[in-house]
């Protein structure tokens, strides 16, 4: 890392990048305006888009699920690196995305997640091809869907459930900018329904009711035991049902959200939501046995793969090395769900890295970012994906190559 840092054409990109920080800035308040809830993401992939043809990167295209895609050709003999952040947020559509901005501090909804991202992917593309820098292998950059929520990692599910000859894969998605993210916790969100007849609270009484039923399952899942390692957690997100105060409804349905490091725990607790749920159907129904009763469906609605791989493999060593060299204190962090399940899921090195600058508040509309410093984000990833990728003749690729 030290051979590439003193190269001119290295240094000259470093300074392009902290010169192009007010730049960077201003593509991530443009995007950040842009409505993108997940599965709905074509505007924002439209401005990555022009702004990769701009920057005269090759194979400049979109897929069929608008994931962006533009390259930096190699010299054709090392690995071929996907190094990507997502254009999706948590905010439905409707949501408030006006830029307020006071005493160098600004706010909006997706700010930081992952709008800055993309914003200093772009920035790095820049900096590389007004220096004439490239790997010893292909360096695409991704602009990807619906990594958030409901969105289960569509994007990078669609790029490796299809050919491809991707040999490692890093999303900037951390808010700590010297931040690793090198295991992949696994998680399986459901939609539960109750559904019945419905009738009037007091001429109908007695029958099984839905909201019941779902209030006898959420007593039961508010008990699951879980261990504290591997790190197991449970959630119910959102509850829905219901007409009016003196309506037994027809309906009621929940969000559960499973999560965990071990693919054996997902599985366990999977099994027992449903015993839950068959139970509370069950119990409702004992009220009035020889009347319709409530029915219950489980809809898997999310599913993202566990994984792990050691803490000290190369592509880790690799981010690890880069944040050090720019005085940035790296920092491993495996409590993240990210873009990165997926390759690591299929044995393909996978990390996260952090943004830079100051940020806060993120899933909430009160989220906040400082440019303080911000531009020692795209360097150290610059610095990682030139050490990934190899640099002719000073760096040997440290990215092993799948079908060498």
């Amino acid at each position: 890392m030290r051979d590439v840092m003193e190269l001119p054409k290295i240094q000259k990109a470093l300074a392009f990048l902290k010169a192009d920080d007010e730049n960077t800035l201003q593509e991530q308040l443009e995007m950040c305006q842009i409505p993108a809830p997940s599965h709905q993401e074509k505007e924002k992939a439209e401005y990555v888009l022009r702004k990769m043809q701009e920057i005269g990167l090759e194979d400049v295209h979109t897929d069929a699920v608008w994931n962006v895609f533009g390259t930096i050709k190699g010299d054709g003999n090392g690995p071929k690196l996907l190094f990507a952040g997502h254009t999706d947020t948590v905010f439905p559509a409707g949501t408030d995305l006006t830029v307020h901005e006071e005493n160098g501090c600004y706010r909006c909804p997706g700010i930081n997640d992952d709008t800055r991202a993309v914003a200093e992917l772009l920035s790095i593309a820049r900096a590389m091809k007004a220096n004439g820098i490239h790997g010893e292998g292909d360096i695409v950059f991704c602009a990807n869907v619906c990594e958030e929520g409901l969105g289960d990692l569509k994007g990078v599910k669609y790029i490796f459930e299809n050919p491809n000859d991707y040999d490692g894969f890093v999303s900037i998605d951390n808010p700590v900018t010297g931040g690793i993210v090198y295991t992949a916790t696994g998680s399986r969100r459901f939609r539960v329904t109750f559904r019945g007849p419905g009738g009037h609270s007091f001429a109908d009484f007695g029958i099984p009711s839905p909201i019941h039923a779902l209030g006898r399952a959420m007593s039961r899942i508010a008990d699951f035991q879980v261990p504290p390692m591997p790190k197991t957690t449970f959630n119910i997100g959102v509850i829905e049902g219901g007409t009016s105060v003196n309506t037994i409804a027809e309906n009621a349905s929940m969000l559960v959200d499973i999560r965990s490091d071990s693919p054996e725990e997902l599985k366990r607790l999977s099994a027992e939501l449903e015993t839950a749920v068959r139970q509370a159907e069950q119990e409702e129904n004992g009220r009035r046995p020889d009347g319709e009763g409530v029915k219950a469906e489980i809809e898997l609605v999310g599913n993202r793969p566990a994984g792990t791989q050691p803490k000290d493999c190369k592509i880790v060593r690799a981010a690890w090395t880069a944040a050090e060299m720019l005085g940035i204190t790296p920092e491993l962090r495996d409590e993240s769900s990210t873009d990165a399940n997926i390759p690591i899921s299929l044995g393909i090195p996978a990390i996260t890295v952090g943004r830079g600058g100051e940020e806060g508040g993120v899933h909430t509309i009160h989220e906040w970012f400082k440019p303080v410093d911000a531009y020692l984000g795209p360097q150290k990833n610059m610095l990682l994906i030139l050490l990934l990728s190899g640099v002719e003749g000073v760096c040997d690729y440290q990215l092993a190559r799948r079908n060498a």
